[in-house]
C-alpha cells in the first residue's frame, strides 16, 4: 500500500480503535507499524474533529474518547450505498481511478467494500444498472508518476504546513520557486486534471496549481491557518471558469440559431441569467442573450470561441475586441491556405 493509502487507513481506523477502548501510543504504533511521533501527529489532527483525551500513566501515553462521547460510524441505507456505487462508476469512467492512477487501488477497494454490505437482490440490481449508466467524461491524465506528490500535498494540507515548490507555468513557459499554503487538492473536470488550491506568497492571492506541473516539492515546518470562510466549491464558482483562474468580469453574450436554443436551456454558470430572447423570423435567426459574472482569461475566451460564429460578445468592449482579433487571426490562417490552393 502507498503512503497515502496507509495514511487513509490510519485516519479511518484510529477512531474505531479508540471507540472500543483506550489505547496506548506504543500499542497504536505497533498496530500501524509506525513510530510514536506519527501516531501523535495523527491524534492531533483527529482531535480537531473528535473529543480525544490524552492521559499519561508513568512513561506511557494513552488516548481515549471523552466519557460522554459515543462514536457512531455513519449508518448508510441500501439506497445511499447504491448511490455511492453509481457515483464511483461515473468517476471511474473519467479515468481518475483507472489503472495508472494513484487512486485506482482505492476505487477498487471502495467498490468491493460497499458491494459486500448490500443484500444480494440489490447487488444484482446494481450490476444491471452498471450496464445502463454511462458518462461522457474524457479520460484523465496518467497521474501515477505524481502519486508521491499528491500524498505529500494532501498531508501538508491536513497538517497545515507551508510548502515550497518549483512550479512550471504554462503561460510563460518558465519554472519558478513558489511558497504556498496548501488548502485543497481537487479534480478539475474541465481539464480532467488534478489541481492544488492554495495561497501563493509570490502573487499574494489564492490560486490553483496543476499537480503535474510541480517539478519539485519540499514541506516546511512553518504552520498556517486556513481562512475560516474558505470553501472550495464557492471559490471555484467565483474565481474559475472553464478550468482557468481569472479576475471577475461581467459578460453579455448573444447566441443565434440552434445555439440560441442551447443557451436558453443550459446553465454554464451559477450567475447566468437570460436577458433577452427573440423569435425566429424569415429575415433573421432566433437569438438568446445571457449575462454572467465569471472569471476572465483563457477559459472564458476558449468558451466563447468554441461556439464559433453563433455567439457574439456584446460586453465588455475589451472582450469583444479580443474575440474579434482571435477570429481575424483564424481567418488569416485559412485565407493563406485558400490562396495557395489551385
Amino acid at each position: 500500500m502507498s503512503h497515502r493509502g496507509e495514511l487513509t487507513e490510519r485516519m479511518m481506523r484510529l477512531p474505531l480503535l479508540l471507540a472500543e477502548r483506550p489505547h496506548s501510543q506504543q500499542e497504536l504504533a505497533r498496530i500501524f507499524n509506525v513510530n510514536g511521533k506519527t501516531i501523535r501527529r495523527a491524534i492531533d489532527t483527529l482531535s480537531s474533529y473528535y473529543p480525544i483525551i490524552e492521559e499519561r500513566e508513568g512513561r506511557e501515553v494513552f488516548y481515549h474518547f471523552s466519557n460522554n462521547y459515543k462514536y457512531q460510524p455513519p449508518a448508510l441505507t441500501p439506497a445511499e450505498l447504491a448511490t455511492l456505487i453509481l457515483a464511483q462508476e461515473s468517476i471511474a469512467a473519467t479515468g481518475f481511478t483507472a489503472p495508472g492512477s494513484p487512486f485506482a487501488r482505492y476505487g477498487l477497494s471502495l467498490m468491493a467494500k460497499v458491494k459486500s454490505s448490500l443484500p444480494p437482490s440489490l447487488r444484482d440490481k446494481l450490476d444491471a444498472l452498471a450496464a445502463v449508466f454511462g458518462t461522457a467524461s474524457v479520460s484523465a491524465k496518467d497521474f501515477a508518476p505524481h502519486a508521491a506528490v499528491i500524498d505529500r500535498l494532501t498531508q501538508a494540507a491536513v497538517e497545515r504546513r507551508r510548502i515550497r515548490m518549483r512550479y512550471y507555468t504554462l503561460a510563460t513557459d518558465t519554472v519558478a520557486e513558489r511558497t504556498v499554503e496548501p488548502y485543497s487538492v481537487y479534480f478539475d473536470p474541465d481539464g480532467a486534471t488534478l489541481k492544488l488550491i492554495g495561497y501563493d506568497y509570490h502573487r499574494c492571492k489564492i490560486l490553483p496549481f496543476a499537480v503535474d506541473h510541480i517539478r519539485s516539492l519540499r514541506e516546511t515546518d512553518e504552520k498556517f491557518e486556513r481562512p475560516a470562510d474558505f470553501d472550495l466549491q464557492s471559490y471555484l464558482s467565483a474565481n474559475c471558469f472553464n478550468g482557468i483562474h481569472g479576475e471577475l468580469v461581467s459578460v453579455r453574450l448573444r447566441a443565434s440559431g440552434v445555439t440560441a436554443r442551447v443557451f436558453a436551456e443550459r446553465t454554464f454558470h451559477d450567475s447566468q441569467r437570460t436577458v433577452e430572447r427573440t423569435p425566429r423570423t424569415p429575415q433573421q435567426a432566433e437569438t438568446t442573450t445571457i449575462e454572467m459574472r465569471v472569471a476572465s482569461g483563457r477559459g472564458l475566451v476558449r468558451f466563447i470561441l468554441s461556439w464559433g460564429p453563433d455567439v457574439e460578445v456584446l460586453a465588455p468592449p475589451s472582450l469583444r475586441r479580443e474575440i474579434a482579433r482571435a477570429h481575424e487571426q483564424a481567418l488569416l490562417r485559412y485565407a493563406d491556405e485558400e490562396t495557395q490552393s489551385p
